[in-house]
């Protein structure tokens, strides 16, 4: 009983534990290996303890790199903060303000009930439409926010589905009931209502059943279209902006070839891939695959006009769109176009015809910051307008202000992730001293064995392993750790970083499996009362198969976007100059 009582203590302690007794056991690597690279190996190991366990909170461990890198003489206090705050640092914080100037005059929920509208009521269709809004909402707020806002939208309308039908069955056997009775004797009447009551009962508990497991599979599909949209646009996901921050750190001489439109250009279509696949994948496991059904045409059940009266309600309660909606719709469409022609790739674009002809002075942060000011300037409304009703001076005139801004800065302080933007810091400071200290050096020479291992078998090795660490570790922790190893490993497999960098990067976001992989998963767990076997079941083969296709992306249309057939020379690597490596 004692001996429960301590082991309860310390396991109540065990975040302070790991906190105190990673470090001093982690100790001797830099008094016995006094080197640089085992100073900064040390930094890491101890880092990476405490990201995976979350001992202490993850924007906090991201600041240890100013206290260790000064303190072990790898780099000075100033180079280390200097990489707090970089280029793909403020685009990502300008993408997530316009994100909630999004959310906050809730134009993303008016959308969402636009487009279910269009998709349709039948249950393949609704789930197929669930998983596109939700995708589509997760390209440009976070994936968080976007299921958190489709949870109850699919619980509402799993229940008006569910009323429907059972209302609709109902009739169905009172009329074949009265048919039955109208004919039948006194006798068969007493032996048709009792077996008219079990069948009932049997019925219902069908009807439970079905609708059960039909809630639980549109809950997942929100849940998994979530992260599959993040993976598509390059500020809707954290390792998103964590590989091109790396990529400008490690590589700076890269020429810009991450950017909104280039990474857009791949992972759309990527991303369109693993939709239709996971809802093939759902659809069969909740619902079963029956072309007829889904695709034919057949006359519309009262279920299915009862959905759509329930969608046509909710949207019709937003009202008309306001001046403030129509503005944020108008500048985050603007936003989207700057990104796409400052440098499009496969022409000239503006920032080059204006800006950059010598040098690159603009980038998509400097867009992002543009619209950003844009949103606290604009009035939310064209006409001014009373401060509260019925307010007056002591003059007796009524006190007017002007129409507070689109945007303004104590909704962007609630709701900002500040978080997020230690966390990016944190993993480029990481970066930098890797390379300062010459670990990354050091990794490479310890990884020049894997130029044995085919490129095609090693990408995807590096993929199913970065989406099964993400099913037991934050995403952004895991991207942050390997993404600078994976640097190292291209100089010494003779390969294109963006090889062996973008595949991974995308896997992270594959992690369908475990409630605590992701947020999006954790939220749709909690909501829907899901069982683990729920998540894992359908998660593993969704898995395997996005694994699938960011392989089959990266080995077609990735090699033509980034000419990986060949290895540039900013990628500093030994064998830059020699003939290029075929995949």
């Amino acid at each position: 009983m004692m001996a429960n009582s301590v082991v309860g203590r310390l396991w109540d302690y065990r975040n302070s534990l790991i906190a105190f007794l990673t470090p001093l056991l982690l100790l001797p690597l830099p008094i016995v290996v006094n080197t640089s690279e085992a100073k900064c190996g040390y930094a890491v190991l101890v880092m990476a303890v405490y990201w995976c366990t979350e001992c202490i909170p993850l924007a906090a461990t991201a600041l240890l790199p100013v206290i260790f890198f000064p303190m072990m003489g790898i780099m000075k206090s100033e180079q280390v903060c200097l990489q707090y705050l970089g280029d793909a640092n403020i685009m990502g914080a300008g993408g997530l303000m316009v994100a909630i100037a999004v959310e906050h005059w809730n134009l993303h929920k008016r959308l969402a009930l636009g487009m279910l509208m269009i998709v349709g009521a039948r249950p393949a269709l609704l789930m197929l439409g669930f998983m596109i809004v939700t995708a589509f909402m997760s390209m440009w707020v976070t994936n968080v926010a976007a299921t958190a806002m489709m949870l109850p939208i699919v619980r509402s309308m799993m229940e008006h589905l569910k009323e429907a039908e059972a209302q609709d069955h109902n009739l169905q056997r009172s009329r074949a009931r009265d048919t039955i009775h109208s004919t039948d004797s006194t006798v068969n009447k007493l032996n048709t209502s009792a077996e008219d009551l079990l069948n009932d009962e049997h019925m219902k508990q069908m009807h439970e059943e079905k609708y059960v497991k039909l809630s639980k599979g549109m809950s997942l599909c929100v849940c998994y279209a979530g992260s599959i949209g993040g993976t598509s646009t390059l500020t809707s996901s954290i390792p998103n902006l964590v590989l091109k921050g790396q990529i400008d750190k490690l590589f700076p001489q890269n020429g810009d070839v991450i950017n909104y439109t280039s990474w857009f250009l791949f992972s759309f279509p990527n991303m369109v891939l693993m939709l239709v696949t996971s809802w093939i994948w759902l659809q069969f496991m909740y619902l079963g695959f029956n072309v007829k059904n889904t695709f034919g045409c057949r006359k519309t059940s009262r279920s299915d006009r009862q959905v759509c009266r329930v969608m046509q309600s909710e949207y019709r309660k937003l009202g008309r769109m306001s001046f403030a909606e129509w503005n944020v719709l108008v500048l985050f469409l603007l936003l989207v176009l700057l990104w796409f022609t400052r440098e499009p790739g496969f022409s000239t674009g503006w920032g080059s015809l204006i800006f950059n002809q010598e040098r690159k002075f603009v980038t998509d942060a400097t867009v992002s910051i543009l619209i950003c000011l844009l949103f606290y300037i604009i009035p939310s409304e064209l006409e001014f307008s009373c401060c509260h009703s019925g307010s007056f001076n002591v003059n007796g005139r009524r006190k007017w202000k002007a129409p507070p801004s689109l945007l303004q800065w104590d909704v962007v302080q609630k709701k900002m992730p500040w978080n997020i933007m230690l966390l990016m810091g944190g993993s480029f400071a990481l970066a930098r001293g890797c390379e300062v200290s010459g670990l990354s050096l050091l990794f490479a020479q310890t990884l020049e064995p894997l130029k044995n291992i085919p490129p095609v078998a090693l990408c995807f090795l590096l993929c199913f392993i970065m989406a099964m660490l993400t099913e037991i570790c934050n995403n952004a922790v895991v991207s942050t750790v390997l993404l600078p190893v994976l640097a190292s490993m291209a100089g010494a497999v003779e390969l294109h970083p963006l090889y062996i960098m973008i595949p991974p990067t995308i896997a992270s976001s594959f992690a369908f499996m475990l409630p605590v992989a992701t947020a999006t998963n954790a939220i749709a767990f909690s909501y829907a009362n899901l069982k683990i076997m729920d998540m894992v079941k359908p998660g593993l083969m969704l898995n395997l198969l996005g694994i699938l296709c960011v392989n089959l992306a990266i080995h077609t249309w990735g090699t033509a976007i980034f000419q990986l057939n060949e290895i540039p020379s900013w990628a500093n690597v030994t064998n830059a100059t020699t003939a290029p490596t075929a995949f």
